[in-house]
């Protein structure tokens, strides 16, 4: 399997013998009651074994889902200020990868691509994974144009990893995607700008199915599962942690993938078993590790 920018049997966990740290710097949206963001993120990650270093772009009392949600969006000057204070402190020569989820502004992402180049600067071999929150089927866009616009001109070109939802990259690409294919060719048609790896998420694949779709320059990978009907908000924001931090442990795309989605179905089920309206992430990290380590339930089909 191609990968993003490892080698697929290199496993950076593991350096001169040891167990090596890996820094991972967070960006994303925070909620202090619920999953979402970095919220839905950060503690998966540590449980794998990753130091994580998030940073708010927003930060609410929970999920705007919720309809007496308050709170605010951390000023682009702010985020500046940590992030530079992180720079300061030294911490960006140990950051292995950058994670990025809402950022909820133009300005915001001017701030991230700097902190990007920033974390490039000291440590080349860092990866940058990119997701690009800015709706969903059913809910529409939920952030500004100018926002939609820089992605799609300055911060989808810069990363090396792209994770959208199926309607994220239609919005990307400036079309719907009504068939396997068709998300294929716009995965193909970003990688073309500059990304190594696209995965889309949420992909209807089937009346009863969704898929996980793994675009890299040659290969295209799927992974179906069936559709639940899933109240809580964040399953997007734990699966692209959950692959970060398993691609980083093992270098294998594919494999990684496997695990998280495996991983986020049976968090899923959990909730809509339970009728939860939040993720039950603390209760599947109860078993450590493990929670978190799914087996491959769902097998990944190569797409030719």
């Amino acid at each position: 399997m191609t990968n993003c920018k490892i080698a697929p049997n290199y496993n950076p966990w593991l350096r001169c013998g040891k167990l090596a740290r890996m820094g991972i710097l967070s960006i994303q949206s925070n909620v202090a009651s619920g999953h979402v963001g970095n919220a839905a993120a950060v503690y998966p990650l540590q449980c794998l074994g990753h130091d994580v270093w998030p940073v708010h772009t927003v930060m609410l009392s929970q999920h705007p889902g919720h309809s007496d949600w308050r709170g605010h969006r951390v000023p682009a000057s702010d985020l500046a200020a940590v992030l530079k204070g992180l720079d300061d402190h030294g911490v960006f020569k140990d950051c292995s990868a950058v994670l990025t989820g809402y950022l909820g502004a133009a300005d915001v992402g001017d701030v991230v691509v700097e902190a990007w180049a920033n974390v490039r600067h000291a440590n080349p071999g860092a990866l940058i994974c990119c997701d690009p929150v800015m709706g969903d089927s059913g809910e529409g866009l939920y952030v500004p144009d100018d926002l939609v616009a820089f992605y799609r001109h300055a911060l989808v070109p810069a990363a090396d990893v792209i994770m959208p939802n199926v309607f994220e990259l239609e919005t990307l690409h400036g079309g719907p995607m009504e068939t396997i294919e068709a998300v294929i060719a716009a995965a193909q048609y970003l990688i073309s700008k500059g990304p190594k790896t696209v995965i889309v998420t949420s992909v209807p694949d089937g009346g009863d199915a969704l898929g996980n779709i793994l675009v890299t320059p040659t290969e295209s990978w799927i992974i179906s599962t069936p559709r639940l009907a899933l109240r809580a908000k964040g399953s997007g924001d734990v699966l692209s942690a959950l692959w970060l931090g398993h691609y980083l442990r093992g270098g294998q795309a594919v494999a990684a993938l496997e695990i998280a989605v495996a991983t986020v179905f049976a968090i899923v089920e959990m909730a809509v078993k339970d009728q939860l309206l939040e993720l039950p992430i603390v209760a599947a990290g109860s078993a450590g590790p493990a929670g978190f380590n799914a087996p491959r339930r769902f097998k990944a089909w190569r797409v030719d």
